[in-house]
């Protein structure tokens, strides 16, 4: 008697354990599928300019000359020094401000037919964030450069 009961126990313990975890998942499923249908419907507005995307303006002065870098994805590393804002709409200046930034870019973001060789350190330079850059929390932060627009020497 009392195995018997101990079995169905058991038995229907895992069956309950086993609906609640099959439930789970396929609510994270769901929410998955939204999520990354939102994105691509924010992505695709973006691209065809239906959405008026914010942008901040800064200027800065490179601390060093512009180097390739050789590991990651042969952008162009500026590393940056006396930050000042033009325009910033989401106040991120304080994030670069006390300790400049580092900007990863490409050569295509370069503005004007400007070379990695053009950038030598003390030139002072302006450039172009995308609203809300992706930017790690390190010191000095770096931004990625799917979040930079444009690079000038001025």
């Amino acid at each position: 008697m009392k195995k018997s009961l101990i079995a169905i126990l058991a038995i229907s313990t895992v069956l309950a354990i086993g609906a609640c975890t099959k439930n789970t998942k396929s609510e994270s499923k769901e929410s998955g599928a939204t999520s990354m249908t939102s994105k691509k419907e924010q992505s695709t507005e973006q691209s065809s300019g239906n959405i008026e995307q914010k942008k901040s303006l800064f200027t800065a002065v490179l601390l060093e000359d512009a180097k390739k870098n050789e590991i990651v994805d042969q952008s162009i590393r500026l590393v940056l020094t006396k930050v000042e804002a033009i325009e910033d709409p989401e106040n991120i200046l304080n994030m670069m401000k006390n300790d400049g930034v580092i900007l990863n870019v490409s050569a295509e973001q370069l503005a004007n037919g400007l070379k990695e060789e053009d950038l030598k350190s003390g030139d002072k330079i302006q450039f172009t964030l995308v609203d809300l850059p992706a930017m790690t929390m390190s010191i000095p932060p770096q931004v990625a450069g799917n979040s930079v627009l444009k690079v000038e020497k001025i």
